[in-house]
């Protein structure tokens, strides 16, 4: 996930007590990682119908992996440099990137598992994000211990890839899963307080709501991967991985 200095702030407020452009600000957030969602799945829709899919093969697939990765780490480099509106165009361009990814999985599970690992996705984020919210208790440890835990996991897997070494798919979702929980709350936690800390900074509160509407659809699309990858493994469409 992509990082930049946010500061210290005090533990996080209620609904009730923040004010009305901190709470706006929040969900602007909201808003903006939801169009992301929907940039993503129109993005999937169009490769899909116009059997792109097919036809990029491997290596543009690669060049496209690379574009997302540089997108995200220009946003966090761009975070103070640039405009809330090159943040907003940054942001666009990576939901697009990704939604050629999530096209790929019709390649490997059914439409029914992938609508119903949605919908549980959904539910399973809302539910957390409630939780980062409402909760008085400091995420940030937490936050800290399940970032080392996803970077630890993203190594092993290319130590694996390297040396062709067998790993079970559930393990690998469930551990994965368990990591963007912990993220997801975090991230929500500190949407709160960051929005809190910077209330009557109307250029620093969009800024913000950009980065975090790029952490929350990071979280919500990771956590979806994962349990589409449980779900799919009963399922007859998934015996091709």
């Amino acid at each position: 996930m992509s990082e930049f200095h946010i500061p210290e702030v005090p533990q996080s407020t209620s609904f009730a007590d923040r004010s009305f452009s901190v709470n706006k600000a929040i969900a602007r957030s909201y808003i903006w990682m939801f169009a992301g969602l929907v940039i993503s799945a129109v993005s999937s829709w169009f490769i899909i119908a116009t059997n792109l899919l097919y036809s990029m093969g491997g290596i543009l697939a690669g060049v496209l992996l690379i574009a997302q990765l540089v997108t995200v780490i220009g946003f966090s480099a761009a975070m103070y440099s640039s405009s809330a509106t090159t943040l907003k165009v940054m942001f666009i361009i990576y939901s697009a990137l990704t939604g050629v990814t999530i096209a790929s999985l019709t390649e490997m599970y059914s439409a029914g598992t992938i609508y119903v690992a949605f919908a549980i996705s959904a539910f399973y984020f809302g539910c957390l994000a409630v939780i980062g919210f409402t909760t008085n208790k400091d995420l940030t440890k937490m936050g800290t211990i399940c970032t080392i835990g996803l970077f630890a996991l993203i190594i092993s897997q290319l130590i694996m890839l390297l040396f062709r070494t067998p790993m079970s798919i559930r393990l690998y979702s469930i551990i994965g899963l368990i990591m963007f929980t912990g993220l997801t709350a975090w991230d929500t936690s500190r949407l709160n307080k960051v929005m809190t800390m910077t209330d009557g900074n109307p250029v620093e509160q969009e800024k913000y709501s950009i980065f975090f509407a790029l952490e929350l659809y990071l979280d919500f699309v990771n956590i979806f991967l994962y349990i589409v990858r449980l779900l799919g493994m009963g399922s007859s469409s998934s015996s091709k991985n």
